[in-house]
C-alpha cells in the first residue's frame, strides 16, 4: 500500500510538471482568431505592413463574428450595434463611418455587407499598407453558398495601433 501512495505522488507530480511546462511553451505565432479578445492584434506602429493589415482585419472579423454568435449580456436587445461599437480592433469612429456608408439603411449588415451571415470568410493575401498615409486596405471574401462577396476593410494607424475605421461594401451590379 505504501508503494502505491509513493507511485501516485510521483505520477501526480509528473503530471503537474508536464502541464506547467506545456503552458510555458505558448506558441507566439498563434493567430488572433484563436483568442477571445484580439486587443493585441495590432503590432507596434514601426512594424505596420501589409501582413499587419491582414492580421488586424482577421482579428476584427473574428471578434465581430464571435460577438454576433455569442453576444455578451450587455449587448441584449442591440447585438449588431453593440458588436460593431465594441470591437477592440476598430477606431472609435468606426460605427459612424459604417452608418455614413448607408448599407444598413438598405437592410444589410454593414460589416458583412449582406442580410445574412456568410458561411465562411477569408482575408485575402493582397492587403496593402501606406506608411506615408498611415493607412491600409484589406479585402475580405465571404462565401454565401454558391456566391461570393468581396468587401474592403480600411485601416488606419493611430496612437501606435493599426485599427479598422470603415468597411466598404461592393455595389451590386
Amino acid at each position: 500500500m505504501k508503494l502505491s501512495k509513493v507511485s501516485l505522488a510521483f505520477i501526480t507530480a509528473f503530471a503537474l510538471t508536464s502541464c506547467a511546462s506545456n503552458s510555458a511553451n505558448v506558441d507566439p505565432t498563434v493567430s488572433p482568431s484563436d483568442s477571445p479578445t484580439s486587443a493585441s492584434a495590432s503590432p507596434p506602429e514601426t512594424s505596420f505592413s501589409a501582413e499587419a493589415v491582414a492580421k488586424v482585419t482577421q482579428a476584427f472579423y473574428d471578434e465581430y463574428m464571435n460577438c454576433m454568435t455569442t453576444p455578451p449580456t450587455q449587448a441584449a436587445g442591440q447585438v449588431g450595434n453593440w458588436c460593431a461599437s465594441n470591437n477592440s480592433n476598430a477606431t472609435p469612429s468606426f460605427p459612424a463611418n459604417l452608418e455614413a456608408g448607408g448599407v444598413a439603411a438598405a437592410g444589410a449588415d454593414p460589416i458583412v455587407c449582406a442580410q445574412s451571415f456568410p458561411m465562411s470568410y477569408k482575408v485575402e493575401t493582397n492587403a496593402s499598407y501606406s506608411a506615408a498615409e498611415k493607412n491600409g486596405t484589406a479585402f475580405v471574401t465571404e462565401k454565401f453558398g454558391a456566391s461570393d462577396v468581396t468587401l474592403t476593410a480600411l485601416l488606419t494607424g493611430a496612437d501606435g495601433k493599426l485599427l479598422v475605421y470603415n468597411i466598404v461594401c461592393p455595389i451590386p451590379g
